[in-house]
């Protein structure tokens, strides 16, 4: 079995696992609170993005890794991870914009992801040494993916909730 057969056998495990597990225990939960207490542990989650800076450091993947995307990848993740925190914290706090600053950092965590997917499988990661990345990506980032999801929904939902 190839690489990309086995990455990708993992990420649907992991979708289903994770998207069942925050169906069944998390979002029945969630959906009792307040929207702002809500969503203070979805966006709270991405506080982890931290994470994608480990592209950057030059012994944790392999030396072929284009550091334009290494740089683009771990900034943006890292940028998305220091606006979860100021978010979470703002909804804590039910600060006046934190929803807008929650619709800020959605949107700009959702398109980090959706940016940043297509270009490291266009250059086959999979197929060279990722080190604990492999992880990340068949678990943080399906949990990251299922939590944006979940927050735009609520938000709309809010949306509509208003009028």
């Amino acid at each position: 079995m190839d690489n990309f057969t086995i990455f990708n056998m993992q990420t649907i495990a992991g979708l289903l696992t994770f998207y069942f597990a925050f169906k069944w225990f998390v979002f029945p939960k969630l959906s009792k609170l307040s929207i702002y207490d809500a969503l203070v542990p979805m966006v709270l989650i991405h506080g982890l993005r931290y994470l994608g800076m480990v592209f950057m450091v030059d012994t944790q993947v392999y030396d072929e890794f284009p550091d334009d995307l290494a740089f683009t990848v771990g900034i943006w993740d890292y940028s998305t991870a220091i606006l979860a925190v100021i978010t979470a914290f703002a909804l804590k706090n039910k600060w006046k914009y934190a929803i807008s600053l929650t619709w800020i950092f959605n949107i700009f965590g959702f398109t980090d992801l959706v940016v940043a997917f297509p270009q490291v499988f266009e250059i086959e990661f999979y197929n060279y040494d990722l080190g604990t990345m492999w992880w990340a990506f068949t678990t943080i980032g399906v949990v990251n993916m299922i939590s944006h999801i979940y927050i735009f929904s609520r938000l709309i939902k809010n949306l509509k909730n208003k009028d």
